[in-house]
């Protein structure tokens, strides 16, 4: 008897605005990789839905071309965060999907599938040669080889084996498990990263998943020096810097199930999570958790919020300088305090004046001051040249606006013999600050925009972030009182309460294709007209131009409930 002809929507990592519906043979539950055809092209997509009836004639709707049972299901939980993804950030399914498996991944296991399926029928072959009469020594030997390959294909298939079986415990199928009812945690204390450890631990001893986000390539090497010695091999790095190899293990360490320490930037928010019970996101005031391009254009913080809700996991939010959003949420009581924030927090910024002798982290010179009494020689304040000049360790610097080839040549007139090492601000996110004594920032100013509401906001947050790499920071600035600590949060908060700016509206910002020029700017208030808004937003969006959204004031309503 044939079967009845079934049909599933299937996701593609293509920008559709709709979901193609496709016909199957067999039944497909959501999250099966299938092989279809669209426009005269093959795509690997993943089902997205069953449907009961079409809302096509059945005779135009393509049957899929293959099941690719040799690639890993995609997970409820992994579906429904991309829906989130595409629903909050105003993109399309296909363009989440696309960001989740992007070709590097898909040709990565798609690799994987085809070495296992040479291996099996190695083995297959094997077990008709020991199904013949030989020697002893041949049979011993034959024996041996399919062993090997036994245990090879079992190191290859080890991801898609059941949670059920127990391995690591009983399986998530109710998240209550994990979901304690506590509220995210901040930490904002010098001692954060402390922390980190008990809490891992904790994870790891419930049979858990855990997932450290940061956001840039150095600080996960910093965190990986950390975490390493105390959790070894349940450790797994994942960013762009590793290999598909390395990255697909990680993946597969999730697949099954296993506890496990996971370590990356905002690409791991994509990874197939099964028994996620911890979320920490290091630095979470930094600007580097958004995404510009492509899409989906979502913060890394903000959606790590959501994947816990989704898991019922727990959060941990850290930072030295806690951003305005995180702080409005301990104060509405959606967030909570893990310990009582430094006077640098309550202030906004860690950074003293330079004649300063108070012990606080950062030094700032006054460069119009510097200028009016004959301090400056070239770009250098005469401050600073004392100080590098008194430092005896490797001394990094931040260029803005100077340009590389005469600030190098300036830097060999000021220091003849020393060597110091110039970076841009992406640069030292990337690569850190090779265990500097001194670090220093030439212009300030040109990290910071100064026409956007959030600038005193970010100035804070980017001494925040310096004082994280050197044991002492200086900063040359013409705005002393952007970075200076003089502005309270509560003070920020008030005024972004007056003139309607966010946390308290969200911004959603019509941008350029290709330059990213803002066309346009929309405060939405937060209010139940909110959605109908965004959706008014998204329809009147002209060609060659997409949305951008910004910075929200609470995800953990997100839940998995």
């Amino acid at each position: 008897m044939t079967a009845a002809r079934t049909y599933i929507q299937v996701l593609l990592p293509v920008k559709l605005r709709w979901i193609p519906t496709y016909g199957s043979p067999a039944p497909l539950e959501p999250g099966r990789r299938v092989c279809v055809e669209l426009g005269g092209r093959r795509y690997d997509g993943v089902v997205w839905r069953a449907l009961e009836q079409p809302d096509l004639p059945p005779d135009r709707i393509q049957d899929i071309v293959a099941v690719q049972d040799g690639l890993p299901a995609v997970t409820p939980e992994e579906l429904r965060f991309w829906a989130f993804l595409s629903e909050y950030y105003l993109c399309t399914l296909g363009e989440v999907y696309k960001a989740a498996y992007p070709l590097l991944k898909l040709r990565s296991e798609q690799t994987a599938a085809d070495i296992l399926t040479r291996l099996q029928k190695r083995l297959e072959r094997k077990e008709q040669q020991l199904a013949g009469r030989h020697s002893e020594r041949v049979r011993e030997r034959l024996e041996a080889e399919r062993n090997a390959l036994r245990a090879v294909i079992a190191g290859y298939c080890h991801s898609e084996r059941s949670e059920e079986s127990g391995s690591f415990g009983k399986p998530q199928d109710d998240k209550d498990e994990a979901r304690d009812g506590s509220k995210p945690q901040v930490l904002a204390a010098a001692s954060r990263r402390e922390n980190y450890l008990p809490a891992l631990r904790e994870a790891l001893a419930a049979g858990r998943q855990a997932l450290v986000l940061t956001p840039e390539i150095a600080f996960c090497d910093s965190l990986e020096a950390l975490l390493a010695p105390e959790f070894g091999p349940r450790l797994q790095v994942f960013h762009s810097g590793k290999t598909p190899v390395q990255r697909r293990s990680a993946a597969e360490a999730l697949r099954r199930g296993a506890p496990a320490v996971i370590l990356g930037t905002r690409s791991a928010l994509f990874l197939p999570f099964r028994r996620l019970g911890l979320v920490i996101v290091d630095e979470e005031q930094d600007a580097a958790y958004k995404q510009t391009e492509p899409a989906p254009r979502y913060h890394g913080r903000d959606a790590a919020v959501a994947l816990a809700g989704i898991h019922g996991a727990r959060v941990l939010l850290a930072a030295a300088v806690p951003s305005l959003e995180t702080l409005l949420n301990v104060r509405l009581g959606k967030y909570q305090l893990a310990d009582p924030l430094p006077p640098s927090a309550e202030g906004v910024s860690p950074v003293k004046p330079a004649n300063d002798d108070l012990g606080t982290s950062a030094e700032v010179i006054d460069l119009p001051a510097e200028r009016r009494k004959n301090g400056l020689v070239g770009t250098f304040s005469r401050k600073l040249i004392e100080a590098i000049q008194a430092t005896e360790g490797p001394v990094v610097l931040i260029r803005g606006w100077e340009k590389p080839e005469p600030l190098e040549e300036e830097i060999r007139g000021l220091f003849p013999g020393r060597e110091i090492l110039v970076k841009t601000w992406n640069a030292l996110g990337r690569e850190g600050a090779a265990d500097a004594a001194l670090l220093g920032v030439l212009q300030a100013d040109a990290l910071v925009s100064r026409d956007d509401f959030r600038a005193d906001e970010r100035a804070a947050q980017l001494v925040g972030t310096l004082c994280q790499f050197a044991p002492r920071v200086i900063i040359q600035t013409a705005v002393p009182a952007r970075f200076n600590a003089s502005r309270s949060a509560d003070e920020l908060l008030a005024e972004r309460q007056q003139f309607g700016f966010p946390p308290y509206t969200r911004l959603v910002e019509i941008r350029r294709q290709g330059s990213g020029e803002v066309l346009s700017r929309h405060f939405l208030p937060r209010d139940r007209t909110l959605a109908a808004r965004k959706a008014a937003l998204l329809d009147g969006i002209p060609n060659g131009a997409y949305p951008d959204v910004k910075k929200a004031r609470n995800l953990r309503a997100f839940s998995s409930g």
